[in-house]
């Protein structure tokens, strides 16, 4: 029995010893910023489980006021790089999205295949990894792509955390409330403003959002998160449209 648990220890201890070093070294950055960027995902459930993450899938319902319709979305994120997939459905639209290093962005709507601009696929490489999702999954696990400063909010007793990549530009920011919750979060593309946190199974996240000009908003309808990554073809255009350029 003493002989299994040593090795249950040693075991234990190589294990922590492995992630230790995968942290070495560590987000950048202001100390007390990151603190309260580790306090923030803390309240989304915690470090440890959003460390282990390298996947979300998450259901929306949107609103736009431009639209007769709204819409249910599907969202698949990879949390190890810059990859989405998305489906949105209602009784009078279909379309499906996606966008990654290997393919760059593309679409089918209402059955129409298309290629996204170089812009869109630009812009998207560069919001991707400052995703509220992919920075929580970052400062779980340490990473240093990160960098996190503090800033300067327009909402009072709140504090903005900003983040910067490896080349030294803020690419987004979050704004906490006096729990340490994410009260908006913005790219340089966008910015939404959330409604109080909503529990889904280990992970809390804002139960709703809306965006900064009031154009749409969206009700989160599930979230669920995964230790493996999405299937990488998942990304990919159907069979067939991956010869047009």
């Amino acid at each position: 029995m003493k002989s299994f648990l040593m090795l249950m220890c040693v075991i234990l201890c190589l294990w922590q010893f492995g992630v230790a070093q995968e942290r070495a070294k560590g987000v950048r950055g202001d100390s007390l910023a990151i603190a309260e960027a580790e306090a923030m995902v803390e309240t989304m459930g915690g470090m440890e489980i959003w460390a282990q993450l390298k996947s979300v899938h998450f259901v929306h319902r949107w609103y736009p006021w431009y639209r007769v319709d709204s819409y249910l979305e599907n969202e698949i994120l990879d949390l190890t790089g810059p990859r989405s997939w998305v489906e949105e459905k209602s009784e009078v639209h279909h379309r499906i999205r996606a966008y990654s290093p290997e393919h760059k962005y593309w679409s089918i709507t209402n059955g129409e295949f298309a290629r996204g601009s170089e812009e869109s696929f630009e812009n998207a490489m560069e919001r991707a990894p400052f995703s509220i999702y992919r920075i929580a999954r970052g400062i779980a696990f340490g990473d240093p792509y990160y960098e996190v400063r503090f800033g300067r909010g327009d909402i009072p007793n709140s504090r903005r955390l900003e983040f910067y990549g490896p080349d030294g530009i803020m690419h987004g920011w979050i704004i906490l409330n006096f729990r340490s919750e994410p009260l908006v979060w913005a790219t340089t593309q966008y910015r939404y403003t959330f409604g109080p946190m909503k529990q889904f199974g280990n992970l809390r996240v804002p139960n709703w959002a809306v965006y900064e000009n009031g154009v749409t908003m969206y009700e989160m309808i599930s979230l669920t998160g995964s230790n493996e990554p999405p299937d990488s073809s998942l990304f990919a255009p159907p069979a067939g449209e991956t010869e047009r350029k």
